[in-house]
């Protein structure tokens, strides 16, 4: 059997996000709650999908992981480059962000 874990989007800011055994969503692969049977997928599919009601998160998935020497690595090269964080670098990502917030600023002028 195959473990997996459910990941999905944070509305407000867009991080790829996992649900924890807690039930919350942390940014961190490696802090996810897995399951190997159906039915327990199906559960976690549910609790994100109150979520997604709540307007917390957005497109909720299962996708399959391994668990090596103690630590959750995902099989497909998609999830890889999720977990392994935003593909833009830093340094757009705080230009963008602050040409925005000059935009509103003047904006509200």
């Amino acid at each position: 059997m195959s473990l997996k874990v459910i990941t999905a989007n944070r509305l407000r800011e867009g991080d790829v996000v996992y649900l924890t055994d807690s039930g919350r969503w942390s940014t961190h692969l490696n802090e996810s709650r897995t399951g190997s049977n159906e039915s327990v997928i199906e559960e976690m599919l549910a609790q994100a999908g109150a979520d997604v009601a709540a307007r917390r998160i957005v497109a909720p998935y299962a996708f399959e992981v391994v668990e090596v020497d103690g630590i959750l690595q995902p099989l497909s090269a998609r999830e890889m480059i999720r977990a392994a964080g935003p593909t833009v670098r830093a340094d757009y990502r705080d230009t963008a962000s602050q040409e925005s917030g000059l935009k509103q600023t003047s904006q509200a002028a």
